[in-house]
């Protein structure tokens, strides 16, 4: 990955409501708030979940399905539906991909031609899931929400030893997160353990926090994004929406700049404070 600024992704997730229309007005409006990549989530739900999750009565007011695995089912966009954002976000030059939660995910995004993949939090425990994204010789983020040292520990292991460009992003999986619970210090934690790029994953309500993870040395920042938070749908209260995810992006260019170089010298600006204070 090129880390030359900070990599921030629209996470659009299931707030598209499986319905195309809807995914391609949050895919134009997340390029209008400056982001430099978009994802959504691909699941197949009948590989996901077990007969009995897939089957389970669920009467949420965010429901699409009377049982579970319907509501997931009509949160899935088709491979045409995906096709046509795919070609939408290309025209804007903007990277579209998206979190796998299974084998056969994992691979019809492959298919797709995708520029990256993204492991969610949940799947870090899936070896067999990271073996098989390990061999499409792609970037992979890998979030760590919910993981201990140890399970980050194997499935670090087995991407470094099939050479996977890995990125991992500080997560805490609490939808929205309050402050006391984000531990920004992780961070330079995971950086030091791992030796590799370290990024943050936020489910928090400020605009301004992301920057403080780039102060940290986070090299990407993700925030779930929608256009209306009262939208349906169980993500959509812990989502950004576009005023939103502009300050975010323009707070985190601007802490780019501030961060500046470590070498401590008189700066250009300086010179004529210094000369009219000291006369030198």
């Amino acid at each position: 990955m090129d880390y030359s600024r900070v990599f921030v992704v629209a996470e659009i997730g299931i707030n598209h409501q499986g319905n195309l229309d809807l995914f391609k007005q949050m895919i134009v409006r997340a390029k209008e708030c400056g982001v430099d990549a978009v994802k959504s989530q691909k699941r197949e739900p009948k590989e996901c979940l077990t007969p009995e999750q897939y089957n389970r009565p669920y009467d949420s007011p965010h429901a699409f399905g009377k049982t579970y695995g319907e509501h997931k089912e009509a949160l899935e966009l088709s491979r045409e539906e995906w096709q046509e954002a795919m070609e939408l976000a290309d025209d804007l030059g903007l990277p579209l991909f998206a979190s796998v939660f299974d084998i056969t995910s994992a691979r019809f995004m492959r298919d797709l031609g995708v520029e990256l993949i993204k492991i969610g939090s949940a799947e870090v425990t899936r070896l067999d899931l990271l073996e098989e994204v390990a061999g499409y010789g792609l970037p992979i983020l890998m979030s760590t929400g919910m993981s201990t040292l140890d399970e980050i520990d194997k499935a670090v292991d087995l991407l470094k030893a099939r050479r996977v460009d890995l990125t991992l992003m500080h997560t805490t999986s609490c939808y929205p997160c309050r402050y006391e619970d984000l531990h920004l210090r992780v961070i330079p934690t995971l950086r030091e353990r791992y030796q590799v790029p370290v990024g943050f994953s936020g489910h928090h309500s400020s605009v301004a926090i992301d920057a403080a993870a780039v102060a940290l040395g986070a090299v990407a920042v993700e925030r779930h994004f929608t256009l209306d938070r009262t939208m349906k749908g169980t993500d959509q209260a812990a989502s950004l929406e576009p005023v939103g995810m502009e300050k975010v992006v323009k707070y985190i260019r601007a802490t780019e700049l501030a961060l500046g170089s470590p070498e401590k010298r008189v700066q250009e600006c300086e010179v004529s404070v210094r000369q009219k204070c000291r006369g030198t």
